[in-house]
């Protein structure tokens, strides 16, 4: 049971007493429930005039007044009418009533202010959007003691409000289609202002969309706050009542300032999803990555008589580019290296599908010409208009000391013999382009010294501050000078790469890389 004193002060009570006793001219008791006095006091409870002090339908206490003795009390100034008692106790009791009231408010509007408080905290860190949106409608709901709350948030052309979270409101009433904005005259109303707009009865407002269901669940008053970040509108917060009522001044600017945390988490809410979801996505394209780099050899291959190695260096995650080396027995191994047209996922899928197709046919076709009309083939049958790549595809055999070619739109290969550099020129088209494409096919002597290099336009193509290309007569000469100085094989591409990082600085890569090195022993 709550006491007088849970309320308020002992000096404030006395003060009260002292006030309303020299009024009357005689002593006004306050009293505990039970009747007892909360002060010293010497009354005759024979003639006691009582009135209950009522807070919240709970008596915490009394007031009473009756006629002091001669051992003490306040000094009588003459005998007054009971009425005029009866009205000055009632009057005793309603001021010591509101002051509790207004201590009640007071705790309860510092237990809403450390609320709002936690709920802002719990907005600073990243959180799921709709719990972030059910936390809102569950703790609005409770703080202003309402009926009923629920979020609408614009869709992402922002022309509907959906619902996306509500407290206390039945599946019945959920069951709406979105709320057109350019229909709905309360909610432009709120956008407009910037502020909570009140809405007296919204079973009658001409600005409510959906009246009929708003009677049905029992709503009459509301009050519907914008949530706004930035200047950019995301959605309304409205809370109901289920009577008609009037939200004061502190219950607007709460809910004014709780829309505000609300939008701000909201928005950052989409934030951290975004965020999440391109992790997730950066770590399946890393794992992608991964399986794609486990598709080119780690090895070259070791035939005798040749010196072969090659670099891979991928622009991102994915790359177009890709080099192969293929076992075909008797001496002869296939090279290919390929250059997919764009980059990143579609380029990767489209490469791996390409060695797949020439891995493919390259096992059991000897004929150049055939592989690559089959490679073409395939991928003019599985891809779209847009889709194509150029290849570089040879076998080298050893034994007879032979390099058998063929070009698909790819950059000619280069050919050091004797210290000067040549381009091995190639004649068919780019893959995926035309199903009835040719690819001629040559056949290069090998001799001793000969030092062959494949590449990619990513090297040739590579860049300076200057908007520079690095270009094909910097690659030959820089081959020239690697060759001069009787270099292996791998480190002739190592000193490609090292022109070519001198040439552009530290201006980063705009493509991928791969190189495919030949020295004839």
């Amino acid at each position: 049971m709550a006491l007088l004193r849970d309320y308020l002060t002992e000096q404030t009570l006395r003060h009260v007493q002292d006030a309303f006793s020299a009024v009357a001219g005689q002593a006004m008791v306050i009293c505990s429930a039970g009747g007892q006095p909360v002060f010293d006091a010497n009354w005759d409870a024979a003639y006691p005039l009582d009135v209950p002090l009522v807070v919240d339908g709970e008596t915490i206490g009394r007031v009473r007044t009756a006629r002091p003795t001669a051992a003490g009390g306040v000094p009588l100034r003459g005998v007054l009418q009971q009425p005029f008692l009866d009205k000055l106790l009632k009057l005793m009791a309603n001021v010591l009533a509101e002051f509790c009231r207004g201590t009640t408010n007071r705790r309860r509007r510092l237990s809403q202010l450390a609320t709002l408080h936690r709920m802002m905290e719990e907005f600073n860190g990243p959180h799921e959007l709709q719990d972030i949106l059910s936390s809102v409608t569950r703790t609005v709901n409770r703080m202003l003691k309402a009926k009923a709350c629920a979020v609408r948030l614009l869709s992402p052309d922002g022309k509907e409000l959906v619902i996306r979270a509500a407290h206390s409101i039945s599946p019945q009433y959920l069951d709406k289609r979105p709320i057109l904005l350019a229909d709905s005259p309360l909610d432009q109303k709120v956008f407009e202002s910037d502020k909570p707009v009140y809405v007296e009865d919204v079973r009658q407002d001409p600005r409510v969309v959906y009246r009929d269901q708003a009677r049905r669940e029992g709503l009459v008053s509301a009050l519907c706050a914008p949530l706004i970040y930035k200047k950019k509108r995301l959605g309304v917060l409205r809370v109901y009542s289920g009577t008609v009522r009037q939200f004061d001044w502190f219950e607007r600017q709460m809910l004014q300032t709780i829309a505000g945390g609300a939008a701000a988490a909201i928005a950052g809410a989409r934030l951290y999803n975004e965020a999440v979801k391109s992790f997730k996505m950066k770590r399946q394209l890393t794992m992608a990555g991964e399986v794609q780099r486990r598709m080119i050899p780690k090895d070259p291959p070791t035939l005798p008589g040749l010196d072969i190695s090659a670099a891979y260096v991928p622009h991102k995650e994915l790359a177009g580019d890709f080099f192969d080396f293929i076992d075909l027995g008797k001496d002869s191994t296939g090279l290919a290296v390929c250059d997919v047209v764009g980059k990143g996922l579609r380029a990767s899928l489209l490469m791996a599908s390409i060695r797949a197709s020439l891995r493919a046919h390259a096992s059991h076709v000897y004929d150049l010409s055939d592989v690559l009309q089959r490679v073409n083939q395939d991928m003019c049958e599985g891809t779209v208009v847009g889709d194509f790549a150029t290849m570089f595809y040879g076998v080298v055999n050893a034994k007879n000391r032979e390099l058998v070619y063929c070009g698909a739109g790819h950059l000619p290969p280069i050919l050091v013999r004797d210290g000067k550099a040549q381009d091995l020129q190639a004649r068919g088209g780019v893959i995926g382009m035309s199903s009835d494409m040719d690819y001629p096919a040559d056949t290069l002597a090998l001799e001793a010294g000969d030092v062959i290099l494949v590449y990619t336009d990513g090297l040739s193509e590579a860049m300076n501050f200057d908007d520079e290309m690095y270009g094909r007569a910097r690659i030959a000469d820089a081959l020239e000078v690697a060759v001069a100085q009787s270099y292996p094989a791998e480190s002739i591409i190592r000193h490609c790469l090292w022109d070519l990082r001198r040439f552009a600085g530290l201006r980063g890569r705009l493509d991928d890389l791969t190189l495919i090195a030949i020295k004839v022993l």
